[in-house]
């Protein structure tokens, strides 16, 4: 349109409102989509203007480029939003397996889990605590190799097979290590994953002491961290360290024993808690004892809230972490301990077995 009066004449009653916005020539020009028709892009001038040919060729031009561009917006956000919803339902199934601990006697264990920033990604990353068919608490924390749906489905399988076999076989944690390699490489699981699993015992000569026997076995994660009542950080290394599942599903596994006094917390985590870009592990893992030396006093609960905390948003991967704390057993159960439950049925686990077959009186 060049003028009001030719903007009058092909829509009456129009004048007024282009008189408000101070506009005399305008053109628009549609922005069609490879889909559908985007909208339309409009130019006005003040002054009445006569639209040559040159000017309608470049207006088009112009639509065109930016039909194109939107096209490009649109399914940029569409692909984001696609990988942003698979992301939610693989953290949901895998955030789904990462169950709630039992709460046995005198012993309080604490769970967290936080995804990596980046929001299109999910991993191999778990937690796990459950008590077995000896009484035996057990814990678990494991990393599979990769940052992807498939590691994260590896995870849900490597997790369901280790729970079975601990709480079936009654074997130490090396032997449930070692038949877990095994079982993944007869069924065909072909990954690399890290995973250490610590049990709780207590015997009569522990229960007199007032202490229990921690039992851990590692297969390439890192090492577990303690920390005494009385403060003192330390990492449970020890030198004849065995290598990650599925590597040599034949080789030898270690056990590791450490008596465990009251007050006494442990820690097991993944690497997305201590590795950053741009420094050394080494300083990570100094960092975290420094770290939890500092919040020595705090309950269990709030250490593992203050951890994530002084991580934030710096998540380069993710992160599965749990902690136990032994409280003394003459003593009534802490309240920050919760009410003391273990799922249904492990009590008629325990009373099916034969009297010849009893277990070791665990905690």
């Amino acid at each position: 349109m060049d003028d009001r009066e030719q903007t009058e004449a092909a829509f009456p009653g129009s004048a007024a409102l282009y008189a408000e916005a101070n506009v005399h020539a305008w053109a628009a020009v549609p922005l069609q989509g490879r889909r559908q028709l985007l909208g339309c892009v409009t130019l006005g001038f003040t002054e009445p203007h006569s639209w040559s040919g040159s000017e309608r060729e470049l207006l088009q031009a112009f639509a065109a480029l930016t039909a194109q561009a939107l096209d490009r917006i649109g399914a940029h956000a569409a692909e984001h939003a696609a990988l942003a919803e698979v992301a939610g339902i693989a953290e949901t199934l895998q955030r789904s397996m990462l169950t709630a601990p039992p709460e046995p006697d005198h012993l309080q264990i604490a769970v967290r889990y936080a995804a990596a920033s980046s929001a299109a990604e999910v991993g191999g990353d778990w937690y796990d605590a459950f008590v077995t068919s000896e009484g035996l608490t057990t814990l678990v924390v494991g990393d599979v190799t990769g940052h992807d749906m498939r590691a994260a489905a590896v995870m849900g399988q490597l997790r369901n097979l280790l729970r079975g076999i601990a709480f079936t076989l009654g074997e130490p944690p090396a032997r449930a290590l070692a038949a877990l390699d095994r079982a993944a490489a007869g069924l065909g699981i072909d990954t690399v994953a890290t995973v250490v699993i610590a049990q709780i015992e207590v015997d009569e000569a522990h229960r007199a002491a007032g202490t229990r026997l921690l039992r851990w076995s590692n297969a390439g994660h890192l090492p577990p961290l303690l920390l005494t009542a009385e403060g003192a950080v330390s990492y449970l290394q020890p030198d004849d360290s065995d290598v990650v599942l599925g590597w040599d599903p034949s080789t030898d596994r270690h056990d590791h024993e450490l008596v465990l006094p009251v007050g006494a917390t442990v820690l097991l985590f993944t690497d997305g808690l201590v590795e950053r870009r741009g420094a050394s592990l080494e300083h990570g893992l100094a960092w975290l004892a420094g770290a939890v030396a500092e919040l020595a006093d705090a309950p269990l609960e709030e250490l593992c809230d203050a951890l994530l905390e002084l991580v934030g948003d710096h998540l380069d991967d993710d992160v599965a972490l749990l902690a136990l704390r032994a409280y003394a057993e003459d003593e009534p159960r802490p309240a920050e301990a919760g009410p003391s439950h273990v799922p249904a049925g492990h009590e008629a686990v325990q009373a099916a077995r034969p009297e010849n077959d009893a277990p070791s009186e665990g905690s």
